[in-house]
């Protein structure tokens, strides 16, 4: 019976061994942008494929691209039918349950439907009665030709209403909105909101219009825009439930208006409600999987498993372009690539060897020419070229290069690589100009003239119908369209320092209409490169941008130009996020474009690499809690928490505080009050909240500013403005001021408002600074103007452009009297008055108003308002410390509140310091493999007495990389702290130290870095700059030492006042060569350099007169030298020995007291 078991068990492992064998991985895309997702998302995909006669269970097998099979992503229990293809999304999303699509509503479902004449309450709720409202199929518009209801020309908006039933609403995992639109809509469900597109106000007014078009795409052979809407069961209900969808216009002179809906659910069980999504969603009826990882387009393996651990099949890819497939050919098993891929389908007949990756190399890289050149093009081996001069884009039947090609006008040379039997690598092209002059970089864009100007596809013109007066609505500049570009960036010397494949869109609201159109370009990968890396602007820290903006200054085209850059440059180092600009110019095609004003494009990409957290992690949202990117739901519960509750209370002021970051948002209202932007705060508002953080605002788009649709708007009560209860829709409706007018409620707040807007008044916004810092950029620009006036003004001159400058000059020299009684009047102040702060010796430190200026001169004054308490904090520099203040209050504390009534002196005394600073004592950068510690530094305290480090800041070179010491933390007199990246890394090694702190989440340089430590005041105490090189000690980079300050009193800036003195270092000890042994005889000793050249130096510290005997030995034990012999005292004796003579290696010291005790230290010779 045992036998015939296990005969029956082995049969069993053997059928199942072969059937997993008919399992294999048919193909792989590792840069998709083409299929989607059931979250819209277009993520990495890997096809699995059953090739064999019977069905196969894929429970408990695994994927992944890690070859340890104890990490791999496993399936859940579903099997895969003979001859069936399977679809697995290498998203990284991690989503393994077994789901069913069932589409709820469909193409050609019935809805009640109104054109509305009035805004109507609660018309989206399940309980509103819909009687009297017309039935339609979808879709709904007209001009199309798609339209199963039409609806009449001109409508600006319609509201549709369809109800669906979900029996069991547990077992809905999330819902899927796909929606073809023309040209904005929102839509709820239960009254609840759950997507959005093109179109503000919450909810909109009836009769709103959207900002932009946006293009149906079902009737042009296109797929919906996809909307997943998370949390279904926070509003749905068992049994009927409402969809209500209202979709707007662009204008009543739009020549189409289109809206196609389709709602599907994702269940976790088998359902009959609904029906197989229809084809157009490409929803797979049966689950969606996401496995853990995404797929490297750079190349990399993926393992497949079966239950038991068995490899199945593996693939390596190498290098993938965006959307091109690597998989089993349909005619010989092999593996080839394909650039159309076909996901759940059969495998693409037509096939390739591979993809070329090359690029064309061009002996000259463009830009401007003072004679004809012979242009040479060079690709990889066995390719040939083909290029065009029309600008369009090479394919195989372009001219092929032979010779090269003479460039003697303006032209635009695009080249392509082709091989036999692979597929082409994308185009590059060069512009060349003549005759042209610019002193500041340029930007050339080449593109396919089709792709612009063409009537029906061209993005930049008006095409056939459009309205006849500004901005033109229902032209082509109006839609939603991308096109694909090459752009080259010169910088001012004339040298080619990024060029990229990319994407372009017509960008700005209004502004399209203007002659001179902005653009918005972006890295993709279907294009070449998901990122463009190049430091576009000088002033920020990262180089990498997912996109950019070249921007024709919105309103202020052709008057200033510089309006919008200047105002939102002005608040650098005010905490508030804007975007970095760069003036251009710009060609097109070889054609001169004028001057643009390159711009980041606000996006979570952008605030991910300003705040160097996850873009991921991030909510961005607009105007009235639309989303940009991630969720609005945390947003919408604090907004109505702030409408709710009454924000004089402390605790509801508090629970705010901790929602909002106060000082961002306080600093915000701020320069739009001050700048007086009145296309705002009901317009051109996004704000934002990582994961971990709090909410923040950014300022863009302040073309209204200074003044720029009146001479005299610096009389504009703006504060009244923003804090106005009944404002209209635009511009300052009452749910755009309602959180900041809840906030003034609560005294805390208006003191900290009315405060910091008097310091900026007494600091950045003074006239001076504000004028200097206009016409600085208005200079940086001047050299270009006359060839943008040429371009879009001849009628104009650059006088013209300066009499704009001299009209916002003349705001900024005015605005301060009006400000400052705007603030007495809305808050009811009696008056303000001088402040002055004198300080004779400024380099020994300076005060800290109200938290935010820093007064570091002899004497300075500003006005202040009374009621409103201000704050001084004096805060000494390194070496020195505060004494006392004296005039206006006469007080030996450090910080003092002031009630101001009256124009009033205050100086603040400071005096030499008697406590030494810390100092940085040790840092391990990069532990050895196999000692690995993690990251640390040491810090000593020279003192006899303990000081208190709470709140201290460690930071390396980067101000975004930063840790803050926690609070109760000291450092005993002549003692050490450690301050640790990974605490259980370094507890392995050194369990007995427990003098430790952390963990800082950044990682010390291996190559070169910084270490500097701030006290709680912001004043640095020290700083080192280390490398990991010469003439710094190289034996810290990884090889298992750490960099040792030979002596506390050495100045640690200098290389020379380091060595590497102890195998794998000494931290909470002092830093000799006896660190871990017992000293004896000698309380202190210190060897170094180590390694050495050609000189060895010994610092000796000896409890007792001895006699001492130093030697060199080699690695056998043969004396080499005696480096000292002699009597000493005790005290503190420095020894050097020249040992020129010794050849490299590894040599023993040996010290012996008179004593008889010895110490042996092991040293290198370079």
């Amino acid at each position: 019976m045992y036998i015939k078991y296990l005969v029956f068990l082995c049969f069993l492992l053997f059928s199942i061994s072969i059937n997993s064998q008919s399992i294999r991985i048919n193909e792989i895309v590792a840069s998709n942008s083409t299929h989607f997702d059931e979250d819209g998302d277009t993520p990495d995909w890997i096809e699995l494929y059953n090739y064999g006669s019977s069905p196969v269970s894929l429970n408990n097998w695994s994927i992944s691209d890690e070859e340890d099979y104890n990490e791999a992503w496993v399936f859940p229990d579903l099997s895969i039918d003979p001859d069936q293809y399977f679809l697995i999304w290498a998203s990284s999303k991690d989503r393994s349950e077994i789901n069913y699509i069932r589409t709820l509503i469909d193409h050609g479902d019935e809805f009640k439907y109104l054109v509305p004449s009035v805004n109507i309450q609660n018309w989206n709720t399940l309980d509103f009665n819909d009687q009297s409202w017309n039935i339609g199929e979808t879709g709904f518009g007209y001009g199309d030709g798609d339209d199963e209801t039409e609806l009449p020309y001109g409508t600006i908006s319609v509201y549709l209403r369809k109800e669906f039933s979900i029996s069991d609403i547990s077992l809905i995992q999330g819902l899927i909105l796909d929606i073809d639109y023309d040209d904005g809509f929102v839509a709820y469900i239960n009254g609840e909101e759950v997507a959005r597109a093109n179109i503000n106000g919450s909810p909109p007014n009836y009769n709103t219009t959207t900002p932009s078009e946006h293009e149906a795409l079902m009737h042009q052979g296109g797929i919906p825009d996809r909307f997943a809407i998370q949390n279904p069961q926070e509003f749905l209900v068992n049994g009927e439930n409402i969809l209500s969808i209202e979709v707007h216009n662009i204008s009543n002179q739009s020549s189409d208006f289109t809206i196609i809906p389709f709602l599907s659910a994702i269940y976790s069980s088998s359902t009959d409600e609904g029906i197989i999504p229809p084809e157009i969603l490409d929803l797979n009826p049966v689950s969606f999987l996401h496995t853990d990882f995404k797929i490297s387009s750079s190349g990399e393996t993926i393992y497949l498993r079966n239950s038991f651990n068995d490899l199945i099949d593996s693939v390596t890819i190498e290098e993938l372009s965006s959307d091109v497939s690597y998989g089993v050919s349909v005619n010989s098993n092999d593996f080839v690539y394909f650039e159309d891929p076909t996901p759940e389908e059969v495998n693409d007949s037509e096939e390739y060897l591979g993809v070329l990756i090359s690029n064309i190399n061009f002996s000259h890289n463009g830009g401007v020419l003072d004679s004809s050149i012979s242009l040479v093009l060079e690709a990889g081996e066995d390719e040939y070229i083909k290029y065009t001069t029309d600008r369009t884009e090479p394919n195989a039947s372009s001219i092929l290069y032979e010779d090269p090609i003479i460039i003697s006008n303006n032209s635009v040379i695009r080249a392509k690589a082709f091989k036999e039997n692979y597929i082409s690598s994308y185009s590059n092209s060069r512009t060349y100009l003549f005759n042209v002059s610019h002193q500041i970089p340029m930007l050339s864009i080449v593109t396919d003239p089709y792709n612009l100007f063409d009537n029906e596809y061209g993005i930049y013109v008006f095409g056939d119908e459009y309205e006849e007066w500004f901005p033109y609505f229902g032209a082509n500049f109006w839609e939603d369209w991308e096109r694909p570009i090459h752009f080259s960036f010169y910088n001012e010397e004339g040298n080619l320092v990024a060029n990229y494949n990319a994407g372009v869109k017509i960008f700005g609201g209004w502004s399209r209409g203007q002659d001179q159109r902005s653009l918005s370009i972006f890295a993709r990968g279907r294009y070449g490169d998901s990122e463009f890396e190049y430091p576009f602007f000088s002033d920020v820290n990262y180089n990498t941008f997912q996109s950019l903006i070249l921007r024709n200054s919105g309103n202020d085209w052709m008057r200033s130009n510089i309006r919008d850059i200047s105002v939102t440059s002005l608040m650098e180092g005010s905490g508030i996020d804007y975007q970095r600009f760069n003036s251009v110019a710009t060609y097109i095609n070889s054609d001169y474009w004028g001057m643009y004003n390159l711009r980041e494009k606000i996006s979570n990409h952008m605030l991910a690499s300003k705040h160097n957290i996850d873009a991921d992690e991030i909510d961005l949202l607009e105007i009235n809690a639309q989303i940009v990117d991630g969720d609005n739901q945390e947003y919408i519960e604090l907004r109505t928490f702030i409408d709710q509750n009454d924000l004089s209370i402390q605790s509801n002021y508090e629970y705010v505080e901790n929602e909002i970051d106060v000082d961002n948002f306080i600093m915000y209202n701020v320069a739009q009050i001050y700048i007086d932007n009145t296309d705002w705060p009901g317009n051109n508002i996004k704000f934002w909240k990582h994961t971990d953080g709090k909410w923040r605002w950014i300022l863009y788009d302040t073309d209204f500013a200074f003044g720029i649709w009146d001479q005299n708007a610096y009389y504009n009560n703006t504060l009244a403005f923003a804090l106005n209860p009944n404002g209209p829709a635009w511009p300052n409706p009452p749910w755009s001021t309602l959180i900041f007018r809840r906030l003034v409620e609560n005294i805390e707040f208006r003191n900290k408002f009315v405060n910091r807007y008097a310091d900026e008044m007494n600091s950045r916004f003074l006239a001076d600074n504000v004028v200097n810092h206009f016409i600085s950029i208005y200079n940086s620009v001047l050299s270009e103007l006359p060839n943008h006036l040429d371009r879009w003004g001849p009628w104009m001159s650059v006088s013209n452009i300066y009499g704009w400058v001299e009209g916002m000059n003349n705001f900024a020299a005015n605005r301060q009297p009006e400000a400052k009684n705007h603030i007495l009047e809305q808050f009811n102040l009696p008056d303000y008055h001088e402040v002055a702060i004198n300080n004779q010796t400024p380099n020994y430190g300076y005060v800290r108003l109200n938290n935010n200026l820093k007064i570091q001169q002899n004497q300075w004054s500003g006005d202040y308002f009374e009621e409103v308490p201000i704050t001084l904090k004096a805060i000494p520099e390194s070496g020195y410390e505060f004494s006392h203040w004296s005039g206006l209050i006469e007080s030996s504390d450090s910080e003092i509140e002031l009630n101001i009534t009256e124009s009033s002196l205050i100086e603040a005394h400071f005096v030499s310091a008697t406590e030494l600073n810390i100092v940085i004592n040790e840092i391990n950068y990069k532990s050895s493999d196999d000692f690995d510690t993690g990251d640390w530094i040491e810090l000593y305290n020279p003192n006899s007495t303990s000081i208190d480090i709470s709140n201290w800041v460690f930071k390396d070179n980067s101000d975004s990389n930063s840790y803050i010491i926690p609070e109760g933390t000291s450092i005993q007199g002549d003692g050490y702290i450690v301050i640790l990246r990974d605490t259980d890394d370094f507890s392995e090694y050194f369990p007995e130290i427990t003098n430790i702190i952390g963990e800082f989440d950044f990682g010390l340089s291996a190559s070169s870095d910084a270490i500097r430590i701030y006290n709680s005041d912001g004043v640095i105490q020290d700083e080192v700059n280390y490398l990991s090189s010469d003439p710094w000690p190289d034996l810290s980079n990884g090889s298992g030492y750490t960099l040792e300050l030979i002596s506390p009193n050495l100045d640690n800036s200098l290389p020379e006042s380091w060595s590497n003195i102890n195998f794998h270092g000494s931290p909470d000890e002092v830093n000799s060569s006896t660190a871990s042994i017992t000293d004896l005889d000698l309380s202190k000793t210190i060897v170094f350099p180590n390694p050495f050249n050609n000189e060895i130096n010994l610092y000796l510290t000896l409890k007792n007169s001895s006699t001492i005997k130093a030697s060199l030995f080699d690695i056998k034990g043969v004396k080499i030298i005696d480096v000292f012999n002699g009597s000493l005292n005790s005290g503190t004796h420095s020894i050097k020995s020249n040992v020129d003579q010794l050849s490299s290696g590894l040599y023993i010291l040996e010290i012996i007291t008179s004593d008889g005790i010895i110490n042996n230290y092991k040293l290198i010779k370079r």
